[in-house]
């Protein structure tokens, strides 16, 4: 569909526009359904961590795509 398309062209440029590290920590939790305790362990840090970091993420996304 045409919706579909257009949603995943901007989710791929949204995607882009954050670093790596934050890029990582989206791929991870949404497209291969990892918990944020799993992140924490590949990166070296805290869950708590993740969570904000993950919060923080999806809100500059938010308001990207706006």
């Amino acid at each position: 569909r045409e919706d579909d398309l257009i949603d995943r062209l901007l989710l791929k440029e949204l995607l882009s526009t954050l670093e790596p590290r934050e890029r990582q920590i989206i791929f991870l939790r949404y497209f291969r359904d990892e918990t944020q305790s799993e992140i924490a362990k590949k990166l070296g840090v805290s869950q708590v961590q993740v969570s904000r970091l993950e919060s923080k993420i999806l809100k500059k996304l938010r308001e990207r795509a706006i």
